[in-house]
């Protein structure tokens, strides 16, 4: 995502005082929302970090849901629909659907563990069960990975958004470099709670934008969802069917897909889970999960699959696949709904930033600093420490956006391929007392080499890739070691047990 196409520039120019109005509306919100957050804020750490455990399950769901989308649901979906076809949607709504009956299931173990042990992040929960300090480094590396490398992507895409928006007024650098300080300041002054209520906007305008879209392409396609399909031509067969085009999105491939990028993300990722210590209830969870099944599928079948789709019919050649959503934007809907729907971009990029700030500094503060380096260290400093790290992981986060490029959907399921890797010490810590520590810490560990080694081509897989990516056998090679390893090994001692299992059987 190196430039928006010079159409879309030149739409925005010409009606600059519409855009900007949209603009600024937008920005007056986010304020608004940050302010009253901030007068609520505390300076203990569970406040900052889990809003003190208070948020109800609507917040919860639209900030998972806020969260995730970013620059990936509203550009680079779209994008590999329209590269793809269909199988990729059915990855899509399959990794979904497993994810929510996960979340259905680990969100209310979570949420007890966290409450009667004042847990708040990942690694509180996995390094007490397992009684290591290096299960925690691994939350802390995966936590690094995966919102480090989300945070650099939609900097540069917002810098560029930004410098769409602003009429080239604000270079795409300079664009970057103002949405991390917008951010940072909104985190700093807010915390969890202020992160919480802008999603809680950002996602209701996000999901409007989406499926005004929506109804807007079948109305310009005429015909409905036939008249959407119509203009593929010699594609259409191989678009609409497995394994789609470049025959590569088989059944087996389509579930590996989904395992790294639903369940990796919208489940076992560092923000998501603390997101379930801070449920007001433990019974939110059914609500929670029913919910989110119900808006990804708005938001990917009304969006991301006619997005993607319709735009293959009208555009037979992209610069950049990402730029699918918004080239058709303007082609469909009148300009200030399309305006509207680049602030809506600009808004998922914002949640998803702030959020990935956030969970960064938490885990490294409580899961490195707290646990390893300074074991002394009492609320108030860990609140101030946090605050100071944010301003760190902006910059870093801007220098490291200005010198790499942005492929959004790729990087989002490796991402969420590393994450993944955590299931198996999670399910042993709320589900399986058979775990031992020493699978805890092998079995995910070659998971995540694996993963890396695949995946970047530095080892060939064993396995062809239209059978299954090289994140999908990393995972079950993960499985099958944390089996063998947990029944050659002890598990954890009885008070161990009773302390994570005990709990849990006594309040669900």
């Amino acid at each position: 995502m190196n430039s928006f196409p010079a159409e879309v520039r030149e739409l925005v120019l010409s009606n600059y005082p519409l855009i900007l109005a949209a603009l600024g509306g937008y920005f007056a919100i986010f304020l608004l929302i940050s302010y009253a957050a901030k007068r609520r804020l505390t300076q203990k750490a569970t406040d900052y970090i889990v809003a003190s455990r208070d948020l109800g399950w609507l917040v919860v769901t639209f900030t998972m849901f806020a969260s995730v989308l970013s620059g990936v649901g509203m550009a680079g979906l779209p994008g590999m629909v329209y590269s793809v076809g269909v199988p990729f949607v059915v990855s899509i709504l399959a990794g979904n659907s497993i994810a929510a009956m996960l979340m259905w299931y680990i969100g209310p173990r979570i949420w007890v563990l966290g409450k009667e042990h004042h847990f708040t992040t990942p690694g509180d929960l996995l390094g007490e069960y397992y009684q290591s300090d290096t299960i925690r480094i691994y939350t802390v590396f995966a936590s690094m990975l995966y919102n480090l490398t989300y945070i650099v992507a939609q900097l540069l895409a917002g810098g560029i958004l930004l410098n769409v928006l602003s009429g080239n007024a604000i270079s795409s650098g300079l664009g970057s470099v103002i949405i991390a300080i917008i951010v940072a300041l909104h985190v700093v002054s807010s915390g969890l709670r202020g992160i919480a209520w802008l999603d809680l906007f950002n996602g209701l305008f996000i999901l409007a934008s989406l499926v005004a879209y929506g109804f807007m392409i079948i109305g310009a396609a005429g015909g409905g969802l036939a008249g959407v399909m119509e203009g593929l031509g010699t594609v259409r067969e191989r678009f609409l069917t497995i394994p789609g085009i470049g025959d590569t999105y088989t059944t087996s491939h389509i579930y590996g897909i989904a395992i790294g990028l639903s369940v990796g993300s919208v489940v076992l990722s560092p923000a998501m889970w603390i997101r379930m210590y801070s449920a007001r209830s433990k019974s939110h969870f059914a609500k929670i999960s029913s919910l989110m099944l119900l808006l990804w599928a708005l938001a990917f079948v009304m969006g991301t699959f006619l997005i993607g789709t319709y735009g293959r019919s009208v555009f037979s050649q992209v610069e950049s696949p990402d730029f699918v959503s918004s080239l058709l934007a303007f082609k469909v809907m009148p300009i200030f709904p399309a305006a509207l729907f680049l602030v809506a971009v600009l808004a998922a990029i914002i949640s998803t930033t702030d959020t990935y700030m956030h969970t960064l500094t938490a885990t490294v503060v409580r899961d490195l600093v707290g646990a390893v380096v300074w074991p002394g260290m009492d609320s108030s400093q860990e609140v101030k420490l946090n605050r100071s790290l944010i301003l760190l992981v902006a910059a870093i986060g801007v220098l490291l956006a200005l010198l790499n490029p942005v492929l959004i959907t790729p990087l989002a399921i490796f991402a969420g391929a590393i994450t993944v890797q955590l299931l198996t010490p999670l399910l042993g810590a709320i589900t399986w007392s058979r775990a031992s520590t020493e699978a805890a810490l092998i079995a995910p560990a070659v998971g995540i080499g694996l993963t890396f080694a695949w995946e970047l081509d530095f080892l060939p897989n064993p396995v062809p890739v239209h059978i299954l990516p090289g994140l999908a056998t990393a995972f079950f090679v993960n499985v099958f070691l944390f089996l063998l390893i947990s029944f050659m090994t002890r598990p954890q001692p009885p008070e161990q047990v009773e302390k994570f299992h005990g709990v849990i059987a006594r309040e669900l």
